[in-house]
């Protein structure tokens, strides 16, 4: 490129003596106008050549390997990706996991806050074993928001089936691991969040190792996440033990500086309320400048909110999170077919009632959409929920 604008300004010149000085021009053994006409022609040629070679070079710095999209749709993706809103999503489990497979496609400025009261399965166990923080909510969130490949997200998930390891993914070891090298969870979890090459980032609710204990309405107690999710009586109180742990600063920061804030969907106590049980993030939320949606469940969850209609959500995470602010419910609003649904009734699981008069005097604005997984009534469809989210935004144009 630098030799070929070289040629075109002595090009110029040469084009330059033939029209501005004739005397010099007629002198000259070779006609001024052809060099220059030459000169130029050759200095464009090599400035597009060099154009190529360089967009071609760049193309290969952008793209990540086995990608088929072109640059220039790499480059509009990312620039709208960079236009997207600052997204903080509370919650753990699946359905945090889903909701970020959706977003991702929306925003490149996404923060998972993930609750740590995790105590069953592989968590459980490393949790026990090793005193190490539940690793397998926030594996899950990292492998929603990476960008790293589809092999590594795979890597991440591979499950053990059998020896020593058998029950525990590779994910929940490598933090596991990232946390002895690191000295600490918290730069465990930011080590793997630059490892996988999250779009955004995932954080710990807490650094604290903390106990769930719900408080029934008979007076008796259930402690420990997964006894919750299965005692099938009905929840009046939440608690973490030996108290709600320390809000790490940064996780107040994201709040604080976001556009949206997206708590659920999920199980209500034992995955979504953990991160509203400290009244930091609670204050943060209903002080930011951000839209507070809370994504209502598809259908009840037999052991915790066996019968909720819409308004029990909001009432229960009102009563549980008091002075929270939340702006607009997320509801489904498809009814999937008999067909569909038998299987799920069987289990003693139905479709979540709007109850929209109920829910009107608790002065939450709902915004009705067909969300729902056609094949898996159970979970929402990760595409249209983000999409239902994200009207506001590209509605005003942002």
């Amino acid at each position: 490129m630098i030799v070929g604008m070289l040629l075109v300004i002595g090009g110029s010149i040469f084009i330059g003596l033939g029209l501005f000085d004739l005397n010099t021009a007629e002198s000259m053994l070779v006609n001024p106008y052809a060099i220059g006409i030459m000169l130029t022609g050759a200095g464009i040629i090599l400035i597009l050549s060099g154009v190529y070679f360089l967009v071609r070079r760049i193309e290969k710095l952008l793209k990540n390997r086995n990608e088929d999209r072109g640059l220039t749709e790499i480059a509009y993706m990312r620039s709208r990706l960079e236009q997207g809103p600052k997204t903080v999503c509370l919650g753990g489990g699946t359905g945090l996991n889903c909701l970020l497979s959706g977003l991702r496609n929306y925003s490149n400025d996404i923060t998972a806050v993930v609750s740590v009261a995790d105590d069953g399965g592989s968590s459980g166990r490393l949790r026990s074993g090793f005193g190490l923080l539940p690793p397998g909510d926030i594996r899950n969130c990292i492998s929603a928001l990476s960008d790293a490949g589809s092999v590594m997200t795979d890597l991440m998930q591979y499950r053990f089936s059998e020896g020593e390891f058998a029950g525990h993914s590779f994910g929940n070891l490598m933090i596991m691991v990232l946390t002895k090298i690191k000295g600490s969870f918290g730069l465990a979890v930011r080590e793997a969040n630059r490892i996988l090459n999250v779009r955004g980032q995932v954080l710990p609710a807490t650094l604290d190792h903390v106990t769930l204990v719900a408080t029934h309405e008979d007076g008796t107690k259930t402690t420990g996440q997964k006894n919750i999710s299965s005692c099938g009586k009905p929840i009046s109180g939440l608690d973490l033990k030996p108290a709600s742990g320390e809000t790490p600063p940064d996780v107040l920061e994201q709040i604080a500086a976001s556009d949206l804030i997206v708590m659920g969907p999920g199980s209500l106590f034992t995955s979504i309320m953990p991160n509203l049980l400290a009244s930091d993030v609670v204050k943060a939320i209903t002080a930011s400048r951000a839209k507070v949606f809370f994504v209502v469940n598809t259908v009840d969850q037999p052991g915790e909110t066996k019968g909720f209609k819409v308004s029990d959500y909001i009432k229960a995470t009102k009563r549980l999170a008091p002075g929270l602010r939340i702006d607009t419910a997320l509801v489904n609003r498809y009814k999937p077919s008999a067909s569909k649904m038998e299987p799920l009734a069987e289990k003693g699981i139905y479709l979540t009632e709007y109850d929209a008069e109920e829910v009107s005097s608790l002065g939450v604005e709902v915004r009705l959409r067909e969300v729902i997984n056609f094949e898996n009534p159970e979970k929402h469809d990760a595409a249209k929920l983000a999409e239902a989210l994200m009207e506001d935004w590209t509605e005003n144009g942002d």
